[in-house]
């Protein structure tokens, strides 16, 4: 018998992407799965967005202040 693959998934909780590539790793575990290769998932906090304040953000100020777009350029992106 193997020795398990093991995985250290680091991600943000709030981050859709990160559950996105989990998703996808799951899929693949499936399939490796079937040809007998056991995997072990080490789940690592990372946070994107430390200084973000515990309330949130209104998204076109933080779109604006992190990327410099205008409130009307936010507003095109989103239509």
């Amino acid at each position: 018998m193997t020795k398990p693959l093991k995985i250290d998934f680091v991600s943000d909780v709030v981050c859709p992407w990160c559950v996105v590539g989990l998703g996808g790793l799951e899929t693949a575990l499936d399939t490796l799965k079937a040809e007998g290769i056991e995997a072990e998932i080490a789940f690592r906090p990372f946070e994107l967005n430390p200084q973000m304040a515990p309330e949130g953000e209104n998204i076109v100020d933080h779109i604006g202040r992190k990327y410099g777009s205008t409130p009307e350029q936010s507003a095109q992106n989103r239509a």
